[in-house]
């Protein structure tokens, strides 16, 4: 049982040590997007099109949505109310009593 136990420690240091790497490589990435963006941006105002950056191996950079993020609803209006105490008596207590 030991066996199985080491052969799969062995195993995972590759995996880890290649996970690492690529969260290392995607967050260098992801400083250049701005840049990118920028540089691309400078490219079309200067007259290329984006059908010749293509050609050129540049693709169109990642477009952010316009104007500000949507407001999101605060967890306290999704909410489901909860009856007090008070209130699941006076419920169980209408819920329970024949009508008139």
């Amino acid at each position: 049982m030991r066996e199985i136990q080491d052969d799969r420690e062995k195993a995972i240091v590759p995996l880890a040590a290649i996970m690492t790497e690529r969260r290392r490589l995607k967050d260098l990435l992801a400083e250049t997007e701005a840049p990118y963006g920028r540089a691309y941006a400078a490219a079309e105002a200067a007259g290329w099109s984006a059908e010749e950056l293509s050609r050129l191996g540049a693709e169109a950079p990642t477009r952010r949505p316009k104007g500000r993020p949507r407001k999101h609803a605060s967890a306290a209006n999704n909410a489901i109310p909860v009856p007090s105490s008070g209130d699941t008596e006076a419920a169980a207590a209408a819920v329970h009593s024949p009508a008139d």
